[in-house]
């Protein structure tokens, strides 16, 4: 009972974090209407990484602590950084629900990773869900290769990083002594990544911006990337990985409502279908793996 209590307050804050990327997704369709993907990976990130070592100054100046997390954080910011650039170019090409099922096939991949990679054993069911995982990414998509998108092949290997990500996390987010702090700094890295290919993009002026691209800077910043990663690292310090995954995909079905409210984006019934069959298969893969461990 005690684990279960332990695990409760951590699972109710990651459910949280998971409508706050639900509603990136929308945040982000609303501002690449005026921007680039390199500026709003830029402009969210610069936002969190102010705010947020504001909010640090006021509450916390043991600098020592700064300089380990500063440290600590840099892959985590390169991994997410490069993530995110993917998802936004993505999300030119591709709609957000299709975007936010696809990202789900991270949890297939995290596995898979650590098979191939850190020599951890996988259960023999875990390649079954990997196969039905892509055929309802192939639903989705309609089947045919002429419907497959750049933004689809960009968000597929958003997936493949946002694994990255997520094995790196877990396994550094122990040695982290202030996970807020943390996140602040791999706000800063994703914010510099970001720059370094502003450059490269045209569209990075704030002044055309309307209503509703605001409310997607702000959602993106604020609660996105300051709120929701804070959460994240702190909950992968508590939660098991099979667990913590379970929780994130709760974000594919938080988008495709929001996408539903705000976008007026639908679903056919095979698309349905194949979005199911890819929630069925990370969430069958998730149970398997938290049995073996």
């Amino acid at each position: 009972m005690s684990k279960i209590k332990s695990f409760l307050k951590p699972s109710i804050e990651l459910t949280t974090a998971s409508i706050l990327w639900g509603f990136g997704f929308i945040g982000t369709v609303w501002a690449l209407r005026f921007l680039g993907s390199p500026a709003i990976i830029f402009y969210r990130f610069a936002l969190a990484f102010v705010v947020g070592l504001g909010i640090l100054f006021i509450f916390n100046r043991d600098y020592k602590m700064w300089r380990n997390e500063f440290r600590l954080s840099f892959w985590a910011g390169f991994w997410l950084g490069l993530t995110l650039i993917l998802q936004t170019w993505g999300l030119i090409t591709t709609t957000a629900t299709k975007s936010s099922f696809i990202t789900t096939l991270y949890v297939i991949i995290v596995p898979l990773l650590g098979y191939f990679f850190q020599k951890e054993k996988l259960h023999p069911l875990h390649f079954l869900f990997v196969g039905l995982a892509v055929a309802g990414t192939a639903m989705i998509v309609d089947f045919q290769w002429s419907t497959w998108s750049l933004g689809d092949s960009l968000t597929l290997a958003n997936a493949f990083t946002a694994a990255f990500h997520i094995l790196y996390v877990g396994k550094i987010a122990p040695r982290s002594q202030h996970h807020f702090a943390f996140n602040i700094f791999q706000s800063f890295w994703c914010a510099l990544f970001a720059l370094c290919l502003l450059a490269l993009d045209t569209r990075w002026s704030l002044a055309p911006l309307d209503t509703k691209a605001w409310i997607g800077i702000l959602s993106l910043g604020l609660g996105s990337s300051l709120f929701a990663f804070y959460i994240q690292v702190k909950a992968q310090k508590v939660l098991p990985p099979s667990l913590a995954s379970l929780l994130f995909m709760m974000e594919s079905p938080f988008s495709y409502f929001f996408a539903y409210l705000f976008l007026g984006e639908r679903l056919n019934n095979l698309q349905s279908f194949g979005a199911g069959l890819i929630f069925f298969a990370c969430f069958g893969a998730t149970i398997i793996e938290q049995k073996r461990k």
